[in-house]
């Protein structure tokens, strides 16, 4: 059903980029035979990265990413299929015009399926039994977890104690011990959730009823994961090892996800905006003060590497850009200065930080280096904002936190959120921080100055 209602989709895909590349519906040679191929490439593609397969507990940025990186891959191979065997017999406005609906409405199809699903799920479909082998907090919170979230799909039976004489608690159905486990009948049960506090012994004895029943185990370790927001689970050899300060841009693809974005918006904006910003500003800074157009400041990038952050010049020549932040009414900046500080519109020269890639459309807020020596070592975990790239704008400055700054409150405010969002980075968090901060920028801030 996943896979045809896919094929449903990007039919109506090819014949709405034939329409707005032609203003027809009827396909004539050579995009007959393209568009057989075309549905022919994507359900296989689909089928072997088992795209159809939406996991339960798996998170809606998951089936997003799931969906994007497809689109690639499908984008890719029709491109060279376009490139070296039918470019000059295939538009190239229609193919433009294919592959940006692909990328927008497959992807807003899997998020539907996926939500579509948890419905189900919710309301009874496509359920999953399971039993829990253990009575104590550990498993108390699991079943918390599976009452709360019915749209996981997952249904708890019961638990099974470890020992005689265990306390019954009325919101946790007790149906037996181990004992009854080994010897009773497991045929309607899917998984097998078993604590970490269950002996060697016992736990193999349980894997091995599971196997013949043809039941999935699942372990539940004791290892506390609520003091940190990230981590995961490697091996090396038989050592298992666990991973407990990973971030969510320690992920390649999604370093990539981010990086085309922020490409993809750099270079739009130094096309269509710095294009005629750069030398109309540019003239009038020119005409009012001595100087260059550009005020350039060495700032720490990610890892703690000096870059120098771009920006237009909105103060006369002074000795003091670099050790002395503007104030308010601060003499130093010009009248024309005062406007781009005011509207933000002097940090538009760091959309050629961004392309160049010592900066991020999104992340941290560079400080100048004298600021960071000066905090430092008084705030705490303070270098871990500089795990990413910096950004042209961040969750502090879009919550407000922007300007001068006077005292530890202030950045020790900036560095908190700054740690939230690289531990909660996602495609959305971005986009979302993009909105709120034009918001602000026409809202106006009281700090811009």
């Amino acid at each position: 059903m996943f896979i045809t209602g896919e094929i449903l989709v990007i039919s109506v895909l090819f014949f709405s980029a034939f329409y707005i590349a032609f203003g027809s519906f009827i396909l004539e040679s050579p995009y007959t035979g393209t568009f057989l191929a075309y549905v022919v490439i994507w359900p296989v593609l689909s089928y072997f990265k088992r795209d159809f397969k939406i996991g339960r507990a798996v998170s809606y940025y998951s089936t997003f990413k799931k969906a994007f990186s497809s689109a690639f891959i499908f984008v890719s191979l029709i491109s060279l299929g376009w490139l070296f065997i039918a470019g000059d017999a295939i538009s190239r406005h229609f193919m433009m015009s294919l592959v940006l609906l692909l990328f927008v409405w497959i992807t807003i199809y899997r998020v539907f399926v996926h939500l579509i699903l948890d419905r189900y799920r919710a309301f009874g479909g496509n359920i999953r039994y399971a039993s829990i082998v253990g009575y104590d907090q550990l498993t108390f919170n699991l079943y918390d977890v599976l009452s709360k979230k019915p749209h996981y799909g997952i249904r708890c039976k019961g638990f099974y104690a470890l020992g005689e004489g265990v306390e019954k608690k009325d919101k946790y159905p007790l149906v037996g011990s181990i004992d009854d486990l080994l010897s009773g009948d497991l045929s309607h049960t899917d998984f097998l959730y078993i604590s970490e506090k269950v002996d060697r012994s016992t736990l193999n004895k349980i894997i091995e009823k599971a196997d013949n029943s043809l039941i999935k185990v699942k372990l539940l370790p004791e290892f506390r994961t609520d003091f940190v927001k990230t981590f995961s689970l490697k091996r090396f050899g038989a050592v298992p090892v666990v991973d407990v300060n990973n971030l969510p841009l320690d992920s390649v693809w999604n370093t990539v996800v981010k990086r085309a974005f922020d490409l993809v918006f750099s270079f739009l904006m130094i096309l269509f905006v710095m294009s005629w910003m750069y030398p109309l500003f540019g003239l009038i800074i020119k005409l009012e003060s001595r100087g260059p157009v550009l005020f350039k400041q060495l700032r720490h990038g990610k890892g703690n590497t000096p870059f120098y952050c771009y920006k237009f010049r909105t103060m006369i020549m002074n000795s003091e850009a670099d050790v002395l932040w503007a104030s308010k009414d601060d003499p130093r900046v010009t009248r024309f200065g005062a406007f781009l500080r005011k509207t933000s519109l002097d940090e538009f020269p760091q959309f050629f930080n961004v392309l160049i890639g010592n900066m991020s459309i999104v992340g941290p807020r560079p400080h100048p280096l004298s600021l960071n020596h000066s905090y430092e070592s008084r705030i705490e975990k303070f270098s871990r904002r500089h795990a990413s790239k910096p950004g042209v704008t961040g969750l502090a400055q879009a919550m407000g936190y922007r300007g001068e700054i006077v005292d530890y409150y202030q950045m020790n405010s900036r560095v908190r959120l700054d740690r939230f969002y690289l531990q909660n980075w996602s495609f959305w968090l971005d986009v979302k921080i993009i909105f709120l901060t034009v918001y602000a920028l026409i809202r106006g801030q009281d700090l811009a100055y």
